[in-house]
């Protein structure tokens, strides 16, 4: 198998992990993505780039968008814990305990 086949294996079983885990906190959800990538610049990294998107991923385990200005720029939050992520380029920090707008 070629390189770029285990990398978009890879690539689509972080996001079916993230659909049938169903993580409510931001530690739940790094702790999935850490297993693809190390952070980059943020708190955590997940690329974008294909047809299926974290975002998508998300919005399929219960994660709603607070903005969205693009697929590599948005904010979700998860409707029962509260947890917040904000995604920058593929870069992915932790926003739970930033009040709105303070990063």
């Amino acid at each position: 198998m070629s390189a770029w086949a285990n990398y978009w294996r890879a690539y689509d079983a972080t996001l079916n992990t993230i659909r049938a885990e169903r993580p409510s906190t931001f530690a739940g959800v790094k702790l999935i993505l850490d297993r693809f990538s190390a952070p980059s610049s943020g708190d955590a990294f997940f690329p974008g780039g294909a047809d299926d998107t974290l975002a998508d991923a998300l919005r399929d385990a219960g994660w709603d968008f607070d903005w969205d200005e693009a697929d590599y720029l948005y904010t979700a939050r998860h409707p029962l814990t509260g947890a917040r992520l904000r995604y920058i380029e593929g870069d992915i920090f932790d926003d739970t305990t930033y009040p709105e707008g303070d990063r």
